[in-house]
């Protein structure tokens, strides 16, 4: 099949070590693995012809135009003077891209005549809607989060919000399928009107055989590599939903108690710099280290030279979340210790791949660890079935879902663009 594979979303740099991009290169290269053909448009592509080697994919850049960086430029100068925060890529500017898009797709819609678009969701992204009703084209999405509840809660306020939910609602709504990553956000989309029937949930995903080979090695971090240390870590962004700062709370605690653990958080964030100060005020210099990020091809042999990897989120009103991480330690072998919440005791099986504690209980965590410190045999036990586990969540087995069910709505002839 021919399919065009949008991501209109300027902050994800195709080329980069997030998750998001981690995700989109999964799913690219899952596809043309299965024998399809795969053209890809994105707003950041930094690196195109790495990219095109890492997948097998066309990679087509669309960036942001110069005249919609002039008025991205005019409103940082505003918001200066005015003293207001601003994120990367205002709304206006987003909002203005999608022309530019629009056109672009356009051109290579007219040229390949792909059999279905498929995108990934995007704040104030319409052009792949539009593309998909103007000339007729089954249209999947993905959603991996509910953009703008996520961006009114947790980040800077939307601009004109009441349009940027309409809009949401409207590419949810005029989508078949829609691909989501969790059941909490399946039943967020059936709240906004989007038709049952139409939904699908697939979890995020790994590449569980890259994983599983021998890792090769590296330099381990200094201080932290020996017969007699207890390595704990943690991958993602240092952001308060992340739950890092709590991690490191009860590390001081933990380490107390076990002089020989150490830290190892991998990664960047907002709160990075207020880790780093809790860290040396709590005398944890030597026992904690702060990686920054870390190339995704690296990742795998930071992983084989840890004990146990962590994903301490907090307790959230709404966790909708599919997180990478999860899967990436479980593909690697390693115990996993994890809060429960959201979707993660649907993939981490207490005491079978790993263990779980309430969200923000300190006891919890640290009672996990301290058994996890004594029982080397558990740790085995538990890397061992976590790697087996992985097996059953890769980017080839979503790739085969996806489009299972796009053939399955192209035979009954019921995938259309909503009007």
């Amino acid at each position: 099949m021919k399919i065009l594979y949008l991501c209109f979303d300027p902050s994800i740099d195709l080329a980069a070590e997030t998750g998001g991009a981690v995700h989109v290169r999964g799913m690219i290269r899952a596809m043309r693995e299965l024998g399809h053909e795969i053209t890809v448009l994105g707003t950041c592509v930094s690196r195109p012809e790495w990219i095109e080697s890492q997948t097998a994919a066309r990679v087509i850049p669309c960036g942001i135009t110069r005249l919609n960086r002039v008025l991205e430029k005019t409103i940082r100068k505003t918001n200066n003077v005015l003293h207001r925060p601003l994120r990367r890529y205002p709304d206006a500017v987003r909002l203005l891209h999608n022309g530019t898009f629009f056109n672009t797709a356009a051109k290579i819609v007219r040229r390949l005549s792909p059999e279905f678009i498929y995108e990934r969701y995007s704040l104030w992204g319409i052009a792949g809607f539009t593309l998909a009703k103007r000339y007729r084209v089954p249209f999947a999405l993905e959603v991996n989060a509910p953009l703008v509840y996520e961006q009114q809660r947790y980040r800077q306020k939307l601009a004109w919000p009441r349009l940027a939910r309409w809009m949401e609602c409207r590419v949810w709504q005029g989508a078949n399928p829609v691909i989501v990553v969790s059941e909490p956000l399946h039943n967020h989309l059936i709240e906004a009107g989007v038709a049952s029937e139409k939904i699908r949930v697939l979890p995020n995903a790994v590449d569980a055989a890259w994983f599983a080979a021998e890792p090769g090695s590296i330099g381990p971090p200094r201080d932290f590599h020996g017969r007699d240390k207890f390595v704990l870590a943690f991958v993602g962004s240092f952001k308060p939903w992340h739950g890092a700062d709590f991690l490191l709370s009860v590390f001081e605690e933990f380490h107390k108690l076990q002089p020989s653990s150490r830290l190892l958080l991998i990664g960047d964030g907002p709160l990075k710099g207020e880790l780093q100060e809790k860290a040396r005020l709590a005398g944890l210099e030597k026992a904690v280290v702060f990686t920054g990020i870390v190339p995704h091809e690296e990742i795998r042999r930071y992983l084989a030279r840890v004990d146990v990897a962590l994903a301490p989120y907090p307790r959230l009103d709404n966790f909708y979340y599919s997180p990478l991480k999860l899967f990436e330690y479980m593909a690697a072998g390693r115990v996993v210790v994890a809060s429960n919440a959201g979707q993660i005791p649907q993939i981490i099986r207490h005491r079978v791949t790993g263990l779980l504690y309430e969200p923000g209980d300190r006891a919890g965590l640290l009672n996990c660890l301290c058994e996890l410190r004594k029982d080397a045999a558990l740790r085995e036990e538990l890397g061992r079935n976590a790697r087996k586990a992985s097996e059953a969540f890769t980017w080839e087995r979503n790739a085969a879902r996806v489009i299972e069910w796009i053939r399955l709505k192209v035979h009954r002839g019921n995938l259309r663009v909503a009007a």
